[in-house]
C-alpha cells in the first residue's frame, strides 16, 4: 500500500518541480516588461476611455458595447477585457503595471495548462514542460503579452485549453459538457475562442474512445452507429453552445463597429500567403513587427499566392497522413489546430493582412505537433542512449535560452511609444501608420522637424488616411502653419466624419486661437458620437469655462501653463501671446514663452523673450534660470 501511494507521487514529484521551473524562467524574460507603455488601441480602449474609471460601470460592460472604447467604429462587445481593465484601473489609475501584472498572470496560467494538456496527450512530463517552455519563450508571443488591450487573446486562448484540461482530468463529468464552458466564457473577451469546438471536433475524430477501437471486425459494423451517435452526442453541444455564444456577442455588437478591411477579396487571396510567413516566423522570428507593410495581393497571378496555396496543401497533406497512425496523431492535431486557429482572422476581413498576435492561438498547435513528434523519437528509441540524450538535451537548453534572450530583447522594444514606432520604420518601412506614430514621438519631443518630415513621407503612401491629416495638422499648427493646418483638419473631417478624433483635434487647435463657438460646437458632435471620450470632455470644460467669463491675462497664462505641462508648446506660446494683448507687461507670459522656446530648442527666441520677462520684472529668479539655459545652450551649438 505504501509503494503504490509513493508510485502515485512519483511523477506528480518532478511535474511540480517543473511547472516552477517553467514559471520562474517565464518570469525571468519578461521582467523587463512589467513597465512598458500603453500602444495602439490602448489609447481608445483604457487611456482615453471614462467608462472603465469606475468599477460601478462593470455591470454596464456586460449590456452595453460602447463602454469598451472611446471610438464608435471600434466598440466591440468585450466585456470580460473592458472589466479587467476597470479593476486595473482602479489598483492605480494609469500605472502600465497593474496592467502587465494581471495579463502576465493569465498568460503564466494558460502555459501551466498547456503543460498539462500536452502531458495528457503525450505522457511525457519533461516534454510538456520542455514545449509549454518554449511557446512561453517565444519571442513572437511578446507583441501579444505586451500589448495591454491584446489580454483579449490571452484570455481566448485561455479559454480554449483550459476546456481541454477540463475535458482530459475530468472524464466523469463529460456527459455534463462543463469542459466547454471555459471556452463558451472566453468568447465575451473574443470571439475566436469559440474555435474551440471546432478544435474539439478534430479532437474526438483523432482520438475516438478507446472501446469503441477494441471490437474486432465482427463487432465494428454493429457499433458504427453507435459510434456515430455517442461521437455526435459529444461533439454537438460544444458546437451548439459556443455558436450560441457568437450569436449572442454579434447582437450585442453595436453597429457603428467596423472591421476595417478596404477589399474582401484581397484580403482572402493573401491569407494562405500570410499563413506561410506566419509559418516561417515560429521558426524563425527575426522580422517581428508591431505593425507590418505587407499590403493585400490583388489578383492569384502573384507567385506568393501559389506558395501559400502549395504551403496549405502541404500542410493539410502532411495533417491526413499523421492523422493515419496512431502514434502520430498528436502530429495531426498540433498542425489542424494551427490552421484552423488561423480561420477566423483568415476568412474574416481586417484592416491589416497580418499581424504578430493574431498567432497567439494557432502557435499552440504547432507547439504541440513538435511536442508529438518529440514523443516518437522517444518511443522509437532515437534518443535512449546516453549521447544522443545529451544532445537533445543540450539542443533543447539552448533553443529556450536564445527563445528566452530574444523575448526579453523583444520587450525592450515595446518600452516606449518611440521604441516601438522606431522598431517598426525599420522592419516596415512602407508601413503609413508606423511612420506617422514615430513622428507623433517626435512631435511629442519637440522635434517638430523630424515629425513633419515622417508626417510627410507617410502622406507620400498613404494621401487620404484620416488620423495622418490630423497629426500633420497639428504639427502644422504648432509651427505656425495655421492655414495648411486647418485645411487638413478639414479634409480629415471629411474623410472621417464618423470619428471624434476628426472633432477633437480641430477643436483643440481653435480653442488655442479663442475661436471657442466653432471648438465647442466640434467638441460637442465629438462627445455625440463618443461620449466616453475623456480627452473631449476635458475640453469641452475648458471651452464652456472660457464662454461663461470674458477671457483675462491671467486665464490665458493658466491655459499657456496646461499647454506646456502636456507638451503642447507652441499653443503655449499662443496662449502667452493672447495674455500679452491684454497686459504688455506680463511678466510671466514672457517667462512661459521662454521656457517653451526652450523646449522646442528655439534658443534665441527664449533669450529674447526672457530678457522681456526681466525688464519688466528684476528679481524673477525662474526667468534668470531660464534665460542661462538659454544662453548656455546657445553657447554649446
Amino acid at each position: 500500500m505504501v509503494r503504490s501511494e509513493l508510485n502515485l507521487m512519483r511523477p506528480k514529484v518532478p511535474g511540480i518541480i517543473g511547472a516552477v521551473t517553467l514559471v520562474a524562467i517565464i518570469a525571468a524574460a519578461y521582467t523587463n516588461h512589467f513597465h512598458n507603455s500603453f500602444h495602439f488601441d490602448d489609447a481608445h480602449t483604457l487611456v482615453n476611455n471614462a467608462a472603465i474609471r469606475e468599477l460601478r460601470n462593470i455591470p454596464r460592460f456586460f449590456s452595453d458595447a460602447t463602454t469598451f472604447s472611446a471610438l464608435p467604429s471600434n466598440q466591440s462587445y468585450r466585456p470580460l477585457v473592458s472589466t479587467m481593465l476597470a479593476i486595473d484601473y482602479a489598483v492605480q489609475g494609469l500605472n502600465p503595471l497593474w496592467f502587465h501584472l494581471s495579463i502576465f498572470l493569465l498568460f503564466l496560467a494558460l502555459v501551466l495548462l498547456l503543460a498539462f494538456v500536452i502531458y495528457r496527450l503525450i505522457d511525457n512530463v519533461w516534454i510538456a514542460l520542455a514545449a509549454a517552455a518554449w511557446y512561453g519563450l517565444h519571442p513572437a508571443n511578446t507583441d501579444t503579452v505586451n500589448y495591454v488591450i491584446a489580454s483579449a487573446e490571452i484570455m481566448a486562448a485561455l479559454g480554449i485549453v483550459a476546456s481541454f484540461a477540463v475535458y482530459l482530468q475530468f472524464p466523469k463529468a463529460r456527459k455534463y459538457f462543463f469542459y466547454a464552458l471555459p471556452a463558451a466564457v472566453a468568447v465575451l473577451a473574443k470571439p475566436p475562442a469559440a474555435i474551440f469546438a471546432v478544435l474539439f471536433v478534430v479532437y474526438r475524430l483523432l482520438f475516438p474512445n478507446e472501446e469503441f477501437c477494441s471490437h474486432g471486425p465482427a463487432g465494428r459494423q454493429t457499433l458504427h452507429r453507435s459510434v456515430a451517435t455517442t461521437w455526435l452526442r459529444e461533439v454537438a453541444p460544444p458546437l451548439l453552445i459556443c455558436a450560441a455564444m457568437l450569436l449572442f456577442v454579434q447582437a450585442m455588437t453595436p453597429h457603428t463597429w467596423v472591421s476595417g478591411a478596404a477589399n474582401a477579396h484581397d484580403y482572402l487571396i493573401t491569407q494562405p500567403y500570410v499563413a506561410l510567413l506566419y509559418f516561417k516566423t515560429f521558426f524563425w522570428p527575426s522580422d517581428l513587427s508591431a505593425d507590418f507593410d505587407l499590403n493585400p495581393l490583388t489578383n492569384i497571378n502573384d507567385s506568393r499566392f501559389w506558395a501559400g496555396v502549395m504551403f496549405f496543401a502541404a500542410l493539410v497533406t502532411m495533417s491526413i497522413l499523421c492523422s493515419r497512425f496512431k502514434q502520430t496523431r498528436v502530429i495531426s492535431f498540433g498542425l489542424l489546430w494551427f490552421f484552423i486557429a488561423l480561420l477566423p482572422t483568415s476568412l474574416f476581413p481586417l484592416a491589416e493582412v497580418m499581424n504578430d498576435h493574431r498567432t497567439f492561438i494557432p502557435y499552440i498547435g504547432l507547439i504541440i505537433a513538435l511536442a508529438g513528434a518529440a514523443s516518437l523519437l522517444l518511443r522509437f528509441r532515437i534518443a535512449q542512449t546516453t549521447t544522443a540524450t545529451i544532445a537533445l538535451s543540450a539542443i533543447a537548453l539552448l533553443l529556450l535560452s536564445v527563445s528566452g534572450y530574444a523575448t526579453f530583447e523583444r520587450n525592450a522594444v515595446w518600452r516606449t511609444e518611440e521604441t516601438l514606432w522606431h522598431d517598426v520604420t525599420l522592419k516596415s518601412p512602407r508601413n503609413p501608420r508606423g511612420l506617422m506614430n514615430y513622428g507623433n514621438t517626435l512631435m511629442a519631443k519637440g522635434d517638430l522637424t523630424g515629425a513633419l518630415d515622417y508626417f510627410h513621407r507617410a502622406l507620400a503612401i498613404a494621401p487620404q488616411y484620416s488620423v495622418l491629416l490630423i497629426n500633420l495638422a497639428v504639427a502644422e499648427d504648432a509651427t505656425g502653419q495655421t492655414d495648411p493646418a486647418e485645411r487638413h483638419f478639414q479634409e480629415a473631417l471629411r474623410l472621417a466624419p464618423s470619428s471624434p478624433d476628426s472633432y477633437t483635434y480641430y477643436a483643440r487647435s481653435l480653442l488655442a486661437r479663442s475661436r471657442i463657438a466653432q471648438a465647442h460646437a466640434l467638441l460637442q458632435s465629438a462627445l455625440n458620437l463618443g461620449p466616453g471620450d475623456v480627452t473631449a470632455r476635458d475640453l469641452l470644460a475648458h471651452a464652456d469655462a472660457l464662454s461663461a467669463q470674458p477671457p483675462t491675462a491671467e486665464s490665458h497664462l493658466a491655459a499657456s501653463l496646461e499647454h506646456y505641462q502636456q507638451g503642447r508648446y507652441t499653443e503655449t506660446i499662443r496662449a502667452c501671446e493672447a495674455a500679452l494683448k491684454l497686459k504688455p507687461d506680463y511678466a510671466e507670459a514672457w517667462n512661459n514663452i521662454c521656457a517653451a522656446y526652450n523646449k522646442l530648442g528655439r534658443y534665441a527666441d527664449a533669450v529674447t523673450a526672457c530678457e522681456r520677462a526681466l525688464r519688466y520684472k528684476p528679481d524673477f529668479e525662474l526667468a534668470r534660470n531660464n534665460l542661462q539655459f538659454a544662453r548656455s545652450a546657445q553657447q554649446s551649438r
